[in-house]
Parts: structure tokens; C-alpha cells; sequence
């Protein structure tokens, strides 16, 4: 029972990272527009970088769950490293020091990618917390 409870855990993790994903792609794409410079170049949109940063932490989130739903032994490690990059996601939608941000007008469409983005970033993080306690003995539970 354990062991199926792990393996329903590890597909929502590669759920967050398709949620993300698809968020980007096509369900809530970010905005395509361009800001003009003073010098008269354009150039992207901060939630163009915020959207691009998104993909690769969704494949490093994939690549990441998919090698602990194939592990024979104990992943907890695996699982904080996914659990670091769903808190990588959600930071990169605001604009902080750690993430790139979204624009300010709630009228545009990255607003929409940033509530994608953010649900995949909590899901990635519950399962990882979930698998962690789900799998560990009471003797060994916060060790890496």
C-alpha cells in the first residue's frame, strides 16, 4: 500500500511539472508584447524571462520526478530538491531579488501564467512534503 501511495505522489509531481508547462505553452501563455526602449530598440517583457526561467525549472522538475517514480531505494533526497524547485517557481513569479516577476497591469495575460505557475509550484511542493513524511520511519524523518 506504501509503495502504490509513493508511486500516486511521484505522478502528481510529474503533474505540477506538466501543469507548469502547459501554463506556458498554450493554457496561459505570457505576453507577447515588446517595450520600446529610448533608444528605439524593443526588447521582452520581464514575464518573457519569468516565462522562459519557468520551462527549464519544469523540466528540471520532470526529469527530477521521473527519476524518483523509477528509483528502487529512498528518494527524500530527490524530494527536496523538488520541493526547492516549486518554491523556485512560485519566487519567479514575484518580483523579489530571487524571481524575475510579472507585470504590474492586471489586465495582461501573465497574470494568468502567474496563477499557473504558482498552483504548479504548490503541487510540486505538498507531493514532495507528502512523500517525504509518507515514506519516512519515525526514526529517520528529517535526515537527508
Amino acid at each position: 500500500m506504501k509503495k502504490h501511495l509513493s508511486k500516486l505522489i511521484l505522478g502528481t509531481e510529474l503533474l505540477a511539472s506538466l501543469l507548469v508547462l502547459g501554463a506556458v505553452f498554450s493554457r496561459a501563455p505570457v505576453c507577447a508584447g515588446l517595450l520600446t526602449l529610448e533608444n528605439g530598440m524593443k526588447v521582452h517583457m520581464k514575464c518573457f524571462y519569468t516565462g522562459q526561467a519557468s520551462i527549464v525549472l519544469a523540466l528540471i522538475l520532470l526529469l527530477t520526478a521521473i527519476v524518483a517514480f523509477f528509483s528502487k531505494t529512498d528518494h527524500h533526497k530527490i524530494q527536496w530538491v523538488i520541493i526547492v524547485i516549486g518554491i523556485m517557481i512560485i519566487a519567479n513569479t514575484f518580483e523579489s531579488r530571487i524571481g524575475i516577476g510579472i507585470c504590474n497591469n492586471t489586465s495582461m495575460a501573465c497574470n494568468t501564467t502567474a496563477v499557473w505557475l504558482r498552483g504548479g509550484g504548490v503541487l510540486a511542493i505538498v507531493s514532495g512534503l507528502a512523500d517525504i513524511f509518507a515514506n519516512s520511519s519515525k526514526t529517520n524523518r528529517f535526515t537527508l
